[in-house]
């Protein structure tokens, strides 16, 4: 059958300068996904999460129920999640629209990462936790 599988589908190809000890190379490059599959799979996470926040933030500041966890939950969790879910949208469109963003995909997305970390130490001293 040569190059694929009995089905018919394309054998994963292997990368040879992988070495066997390195396992953040191996689920990052080695099996072909990229840190773009780790972005988008944590843009759709937290817009689930930013969906279940604000509607929690809703029930508490406009019918009074309470929230295990407060604030935390209603306000500090809903910035954090909707800044990284913010940014990466960004990206993505920079992505989208520009050759010079899509060549350097996992650098942006490692911006996205310390940005968002940076608005949340930000936070965190600014506000307090």
């Amino acid at each position: 059958m040569g190059e694929g599988d009995e089905k018919g589908l394309p054998r994963e190809a292997k990368n040879p300068a992988a070495k066997p000890g390195s396992v953040a190379h191996w689920v990052t490059h080695a099996r072909r996904r990229g840190l773009g599959m780790y972005a988008w799979a944590l843009h759709r996470v937290t817009a689930v999460l930013v969906i279940v926040l604000a509607l929690l933030h809703v029930l508490a500041n406009e019918f009074g129920y309470i929230i295990p966890g407060g604030r935390f939950v209603t306000v500090d969790l809903l910035l954090f999640f909707g800044s990284y879910h913010l940014l990466n949208g960004v990206r993505v469109i920079l992505i989208e629209a520009s050759g010079w963003a899509a060549r350097n995909e996992e650098r942006l997305f490692m911006a996205v990462a310390v940005l968002t970390l940076a608005f949340v130490f930000w936070w965190a001293v600014a506000v307090g936790l």
